[in-house]
């Protein structure tokens, strides 16, 4: 494994293609088409056209049954209801019901996509919170025969009913239903009630929309690769090939005909940011439409207690504490709780140095802004690069990646989503996005100018570079890079900083699930000009003399959980051990909770015989007339033992095993020989006979 003193990187000299390819003939046939038929949309060369034709179409793969088929059409055939709602716009975005455009990539799953869009943006609107499923849980694990070559939206909803959906990190989208299923590995983080289907009119269609967006289908056309914004319509009756997401809908556009306003899974580069207005009725659109139905059973509320632990206890001993969760609230409340060192080590066993500290990583900047590739943002503020191809496996809390993406506001994240977060966080936290770097985690903008760089040698490292880079309030600018070095090296470098808004970044490393990671800083002051800092993946925490059963599960509305927290002392010197017990849960207001807990081993067990109290090696009543004596008259001594926080305990005495010596040992001693009453001693000082 590589040291921060022997790392070393270098720069091998690559050819980048241009920022944005120039405009090809395909593009300029579909605008002149446009601009003949006085159309009301414009094509571009976006991240569709710079792919051939085939690899299009491979983004299409829609497979409607035949009883499917036979359903719909006696569907369509009921009248339009009333409409609910005469509003002349409508949009879910409006209202935070929608999540980030995702990219389905190479393989024929947009059925998939658009179905786990609508489940996403169902939960987001009951339980105000963003989950990014696993596109790849419905493709190695549909119970159908949905798969990259096509499918239908039933399987994943059907999937998402009866096994539940579970996130994305736990089994990351690989564009491949070659994939094996590991589902039951994973927890299931939602589930889905049912699903009902919508005949295709408007009204009908605006009325499911009111519950939230819906997976739907339509005819894709060569054209529409090409599309960038405007009010898409094209005439036709080729077959029905992709499912998308209706999020809502504008009478206004298209000249007063209307427009369905639409979530595409291929990535912000194409479109408008991903999404597009569609002319009702135009391309088949509303065919095979289906709502996601999703009840929220509210929200979980988090009470714990104790807030600490602290146990004092020979060498060689075992004991347990108990900590308890209750569910105060009115809806699942699931939890995970791992044992952690107190900082400096994550539980994975990354550790940091930084340039200022003794064997951290020395200040090298690497200058890439002649040979890297400047990125393109849809927006300045807020956005994210699609995927940039690392040419390497990158290994990152035990999972391997070859892609990355990088934010404008100073992080990058191993995730096939886009999410736009301009407020920093501490780290861990298990909100969007996760699998998270974070360098200088702050509200970045390219609006005053600065670019972003990426390139990789495509061997073993890879840069990203934020140059000349200014915050929303232009209280600073600031240049700074992420280096990563396979397999699992991680340089933070900063170049000129400030003078602004050094303190009000998050700089750290976190887990595909936000529930483990490492924080630097967190709204305070570090960073400064001049500095690397340096992650390293070394020898796994050992919190070895902690166990915890269960360490996740599911505490229902009003119920409570015991946890059993073991602590073992075997085997370990004298002294004081120290861990965090880290608790992570789906209470928003109480994610992430550190409890500490320390143990302190003292001097081994004693020599001694329980209620031998005149130490002549047997019990007998003889020892109940030691013991009276000593109370009458004080002169009869007693052995005693360190036991730890208890101090010097008269251990043999003690045959109630509360950790002193009063009369009411006396009289336990005195009905251990009437009754038979079992000896006891004090736990935190066993006899060496244990």
């Amino acid at each position: 494994m590589r040291t921060a003193a022997s790392v070393f990187f270098a720069i091998s000299l690559f050819i980048w293609s241009p920022l944005k390819a120039e405009v090809s003939s395909e593009v300029k046939q579909i605008q002149d088409y446009i601009l003949k038929n006085n159309l009301k949309w414009t094509a571009d060369q976006t991240s569709m056209m710079d792919l051939t034709l085939e690899q299009r179409h491979q983004r299409l793969g829609l497979r409607v049954p035949e009883s499917v088929r036979l359903r719909f059409e006696a569907l369509d055939t009921l009248p339009p209801p009333v409409l609910l709602n005469t509003d002349a716009h409508f949009d879910w975005r409006d209202m935070g019901g929608v999540t980030p455009v995702k990219d389905q990539g190479g393989c024929g799953s947009c059925w998939d996509f658009a179905a786990t869009g609508a489940f996403e943006a169902a939960y987001l609107i009951a339980e105000d919170t963003v989950l990014d499923l696993s596109e790849q849980q419905v493709l190695s694990c549909n119970d159908g025969e949905s798969g990259c070559g096509g499918g239908w939206m039933s399987d994943a909803y059907n999937l998402f009913i009866s096994h539940g959906a579970i996130d994305e990190p736990c089994m990351p989208y690989g564009a491949s239903d070659a994939i094996p299923c590991t589902q039951d590995n994973c927890p299931v983080v939602a589930n889905l009630i049912g699903f009902v289907d919508v005949p295709n009119n408007v009204s009908a269609i605006k009325n499911a929309l009111m519950y939230g967006p819906l997976s739907t289908c339509f005819t894709v056309y060569d054209d529409f690769y090409g599309y960038s914004n405007g009010c898409y319509e094209h005439t036709g009756g080729d077959n029905i090939n992709h499912a998308v997401l209706i999020i809502g809908w504008d009478d206004n556009m298209c000249d007063g005909q209307g427009a369905w306003i639409v979530k595409n899974s291929w990535g912000p580069g194409w479109g408008n940011h991903g999404f597009f207005d569609i002319k009702y009725g135009s391309a088949s659109f509303g065919s095979y439409t289906q709502r996601p139905i999703y009840q929220s059973g509210g929200l979980p509320v988090l009470v714990y207690d104790p807030e600490s632990f602290a146990v004092t206890m020979p060498d060689n001993a075992l004991r347990s504490r108990t900590l308890n969760l209750t569910n105060n609230g009115r809806g699942d409340l699931h939890y995970n709780i791992t044992p952690a060192p107190p900082g400096g080590q994550d539980a994975y066993g990354h550790f940091w140095r930084s340039s200022d500290s003794t064997g951290g990583p020395s200040y090298n900047w690497k200058d890439i802004t002649q040979v890297g590739q400047q990125l393109s943002f849809s927006e300045p503020n807020d956005d994210v690069s699609s995927n940039l191809m690392l040419g390497f496996d990158f290994n990152y809390y035990d999972r391997h990646y070859n892609y990355i993406k990088a934010g404008i506001n100073g992080l990058a994240y191993f995730m096939n989503a886009y999410f736009y977060s301009p407020n920093n966080v501490g780290i861990p936290d298990p909100a969007y996005p996760n699998s998270l770097m974070a360098v200088f985690y702050d509200d970045l903008t390219l609006q005053y100018g600065g670019h972003v760089y990426f390139y990789s040698n495509q061997s073993d490292s890879a840069i990203i570079t934020w140059q000349d880079v200014k915050d929303t309030r232009q209280a600073g600018t600031f240049s700074f890079q992420i280096v990563l070095i396979a397999p699992d090296t991680i340089i933070y470098q900063y170049s000129g900083m400030g003078p602004g808004r050094l303190n009000e970044c998050s700089v750290g490393i976190e887990n595909p699930n936000g529930t483990i990671g490492l924080q630097i800083a967190y709204n305070s002051n570090f960073i400064h000009s001049n500095l690397a800092i340096g992650y390293y993946l070394g020898s796994r925490s050992s919190c070895s003399w902690l166990d915890i059963t269960p360490t996740d599960g599911v505490v229902l509305e009003g119920r409570s959980q015991a946890i059993n927290i073991a602590l073992n002392s075997s085997g370990l010197p004298q002294g004081t051990y120290n861990a965090i017990l880290k608790l992570i849960s789906n209470d928003r207001y109480n994610i992430s909770n550190d409890i500490p807990i320390r143990m302190d081993v003292t001097q081994g067990s004693c020599e001694y015989m329980a209620g031998d109290v005149n130490g002549d090696g047997v019990t007998n009543s003889l020892d109940c007339v030691y013991l009276l004596n000593y109370f009458k008259s004080g002169t009869n001594p007693l052995q005693s033992c360190n036991c730890g926080t208890h101090g010097s305990v008269r251990v043999s005495a003690d045959v109630n095993g509360n950790c002193s010596v009063n009369g009411m040992d006396l009289v336990y001693l005195v009905n251990h020989f009437k009754h038979g009453v079992t000896l006891n001693f004090c736990a935190d000082c066993p006899p060496t006979s244990r």
